[in-house]
Parts: structure tokens; sequence; C-alpha cells
């Protein structure tokens, strides 16, 4: 019994470590207008990432921002990538223009860098489907992701973020 449990467990470890998850790659602006090549321009090792697709999607990442207590001066590096969708590069001044408008903090502006890309160049990589929840991940400037979920901050959640997190940094 020992010996089965002991090869299930080495399978489940060579398997995990075959299909691991890459962040893909992506090159566009922060609000402040710089350029940024992801993963490898995300601000910390690891990185905290944000992935939203709607408007409305807003709360459900400050619930994590202000459950993990993130500053964007100080404190765990954090990103927010808003996919608006390649249709709507057309008009990327408007857009931006509009977010910058709610974000008046260069800082938070900095750490906003929109993805004109469509949901499924951002989602299959990273073993996501849909739009409907936000996506929140810990990932390595290698594209490493250490960790992932989705939807608004839970303490479950949390509190995994934060112990991976701190994992990560050792």
């Amino acid at each position: 019994m020992r010996f089965f449990t002991a090869l299930c467990l080495s399978l489940t470890l060579i398997t995990t470590s075959a299909f691991a998850q890459s962040f893909p790659s992506f090159v566009s602006e922060d609000l402040n207008g710089d350029t940024h090549s992801l993963p490898a321009d995300f601000p910390g090792d690891p990185t905290i990432v944000f992935i939203a697709y709607k408007r409305n999607q807003q709360p459900d990442v400050d619930s994590w921002v202000a459950a993990l207590n993130l500053d964007p001066d100080i404190g765990p590096e954090f990103v927010e990538l808003p996919v608006v969708g390649s249709l709507t590069r057309l008009i990327s001044p408007v857009v931006d223009n509009g977010m910058r408008s709610g974000i008046v903090d260069t800082s938070l502006r900095a750490r906003t860098i929109t993805l004109y890309e469509n949901a499924s160049k951002v989602n299959a990589p990273l073993g996501f489907d849909g739009r409907d929840e936000i996506r929140v991940l810990l990932v390595r400037p290698t594209g490493e992701v250490l960790w992932k979920i989705s939807g608004p901050a839970s303490s479950q959640g949390v509190e995994d973020l934060k112990s991976i997190y701190a994992q990560a940094l050792k």
C-alpha cells in the first residue's frame, strides 16, 4: 500500500511539473505611457498579477488589494492587467484616457498595463476559460506561475497567496 501511495505521489509531481504553466509574453504600455515586456518587466520577483476583463470587475480586484493591504509605493509588488480585446486597440487612446481619468495616482497608473489582446490569448496558456471572473496570479519575471485563482478575495485565497508569496521570497 505504501508503494502504491508513493507511486501515485511521484506521478502527480511528474505530471504537475511537466504541465507547469507559464505566463504568456506581451508588450504593452502602462497608463503613464511606459512600455513593458511582460512577464520580464514585472516589478517584483514574484509579482502579484490581477487580470480583469470588464469594467465592473474592478471591485473584485480592489477586494484583493484591500485584503492584502497592497500599497503601490511599498510592500509586495503587484500589477493590474485589464484585458480589453484586440479590436479595441484602434481606440486605445480613448480607452487609456478613460482609465487614466479614474486613476489619478501615477504609482497606480504605472501598475496598470492594458492588454489589447483577445482573452483567449491570455487565458489559454494559464489554463483559464472565459471572462466572467478576475484572475489573480503570483508570477516570476521568468513567467513561472507560482499560484493562481479566479474571483474576488476570500479569506482562504488571501491566506494561500500570502503563504506562497512568503515561500517564494526565501
